[in-house]
């Protein structure tokens, strides 16, 4: 649980706007418990008073040009899936699955962003909220598992020596099954402990076992609208009350062996080096997020104003930068499998996996 705790020794451009541990991170305010109408107020949502419902305050509407843009990442996603499905054999199901559960979690948390322009009263806003859960517990889990997919690539398409990308498999494979493991039984935990106080009250003392979970669980305690999100962009997206700690290492670990492997890849293999021009890509976008935020107007916008798209972008933009970044990053590395697959030296299997 150290371990996985330690988030912020990730250098944040490796991140990026990702998490808390990037330039953009805001600590989550502490949410108690609340009647329904209160803590939508908090969250910036107002009663309307004629039909009872709650209604989203904030921007005047989320970006048109945004939630297309999420859309269209969502697309580009599964469709990256499907051409990866027929070109796999019925011998490479794991080789295909470490990559796959990453294009799935990237087209859910795409979906997500895209929805959440058109957050409304009554159950859907329940729906936002358990979307908002499996976006970040989806990702948490997936993302380790693009450390042994790049690991048998470089090893099947010798990349490195087939003796070190047998080792470095074995390893990554470890590393991807502790990583997922610690955060599914984090949230099977729930099944078997009440969550303690110190997942539903900041002020409250932490307890040693509050590491492993229920505190930190996602399925668990309160999540909330992200204020300052609902402000600037319109865009209804539910973030925990409370910080959930370490759920983006899998993220920062996936892309420094890229970044690591990526002189391996480039110099062993044919022009060209779509897994190192994958990689750049995505650091590219997480890179994005680190720049100085756009200024926006800082007077009142009185009823019927134009809202300042300044300031909607200043959050809007690193964030859709950054999946497209990594919808650049998965489509390359499917260009680098093709084109290792093509050649004559490919392995059938790395020796491991023999």
């Amino acid at each position: 649980s150290h371990f996985l705790s330690r988030c912020t020794q990730l250098p944040s451009t490796l991140v990026g706007p990702r998490s808390g541990c990037g330039a953009r991170a805001r600590e989550g305010a502490t949410m108690r418990h609340m009647p329904q109408q209160s803590i939508m107020e908090s969250a910036g949502s107002k009663p309307d008073k004629t039909s009872g419902d709650v209604l989203l305050a904030g921007a005047a509407r989320a970006s048109r040009v945004a939630t297309a843009g999420y859309a269209l990442v969502c697309a580009g996603h599964l469709w990256l899936l499907r051409v990866h499905s027929l070109q796999v054999s019925s011998v490479e199901t794991w080789f295909f699955g470490a990559l796959a559960v990453v294009e799935v979690a990237l087209a859910v948390e795409a979906l997500i962003f895209a929805v959440g322009a058109f957050g409304r009263p009554g159950s859907f806003i329940t729906v936002l909220s358990v979307a908002g859960r499996v976006r970040l517990l989806g990702a948490a889990v997936a993302w380790p598992w693009l450390l042994p997919w790049i690991a048998e690539l470089g090893c099947r398409g010798h990349a490195v020596s087939e003796q070190v990308g047998t080792v470095l498999l074995q390893q990554c494979t470890l590393v991807a099954m502790l990583i997922s493991g610690f955060f599914v039984l984090r949230e099977l935990s729930l099944l078997v402990r009440s969550e303690p106080l110190a997942a539903l009250e900041a002020a409250a003392p932490a307890q040693m076992s509050d590491c492993l979970a229920p505190g930190q669980a996602v399925l668990g305690g309160h999540f909330r609208l992200d204020k300052a999100d609902l402000e600037e962009t319109g865009r209804a997206v539910f973030v925990p009350a409370k910080p959930r700690q370490g759920l983006f290492i899998g993220a920062g670990l996936a892309l420094l062996l890229h970044l690591v492997l990526a002189p391996f890849f480039a110099f062993s293999g044919p022009v060209p080096p779509w897994q190192a021009l994958g990689a750049l890509s995505a650091l590219a976008g997480r890179w994005f997020g680190q720049m100085p935020k756009l200024k926006g107007r800082d007077q009142e916008k009185e009823p019927g104003e134009r809202f300042d798209r300044g300031l909607l972008w200043r959050r809007e933009g690193p964030r859709l930068i950054c999946r497209i970044g990594e919808l650049f990053w998965i489509g390359f590395c499917l260009l680098e499998l093709q084109q290792r697959e093509a050649s004559s030296d490919w392995l059938p299997a790395c020796a491991v996996a023999a």
